[in-house]
C-alpha cells in the first residue's frame, strides 16, 4: 500500500483516506496518498509542483467530506499549512506566524485547528 506510511486521516462520510509518507534519504520523497474506500490510490499529492506545493515534512493531516486534503508541513525554510483541493491545484493556506506546526484537525463550519508547538498554542483558521 505505502512504502513509508506515517500519518493517516479518514473522512467518515466519504470513506476517503489520506496517508502521508515521510520520505527518507534512499530516494523516497514525502507525499500524501488519497485512497478510496476500496484501498486504491486515487491521487498522490505534494510531489509535483504543477499540482501544488511540494511537501517538506508533513506533520499534520486531515481530509474533509469534499475530498480536500489539509497538511501541516514543517520545512527548513518555512512552516505552513497546505490545502490540496479535490479538484485543481493546491496552495499554501497559512504561511505566517507558524513555528513548528505539528497537528491539524477539522472543526465544523469550514474551520481547522493547528497545534503550533514552538509558539505554545493552538490556532484556529477558516479554510472554507
Amino acid at each position: 500500500l505505502s512504502s513509508l506510511p506515517y500519518l493517516v486521516a479518514a473522512c467518515l462520510i466519504t470513506g476517503l483516506m489520506a496517508v502521508s509518507e515521510r520520505g527518507n534519504e534512499i530516494g523516497h520523497v514525502p507525499c500524501i496518498r488519497v485512497l478510496e474506500p476500496g484501498w486504491n490510490t486515487i491521487r498522490i499529492l505534494g510531489v509535483c509542483s504543477g499540482l501544488g506545493p511540494v511537501l517538506s515534512c508533513p506533520w499534520g493531516l486531515s481530509i474533509d467530506s469534499d475530498g480536500d486534503v489539509l497538511v501541516a508541513d514543517w520545512g527548513k525554510q518555512h512552516h505552513r499549512v497546505l490545502l490540496y483541493p479535490a479538484k485543481g491545484v493546491g496552495w499554501p493556506l497559512v504561511t505566517d506566524n507558524l513555528s513548528s506546526p505539528r497537528g491539524l484537525a477539522l472543526l465544523p463550519d469550514g474551520h481547522m485547528v493547528v497545534s503550533d508547538s514552538m509558539n505554545h498554542c493552538i490556532k484556529i483558521y477558516r479554510y472554507k
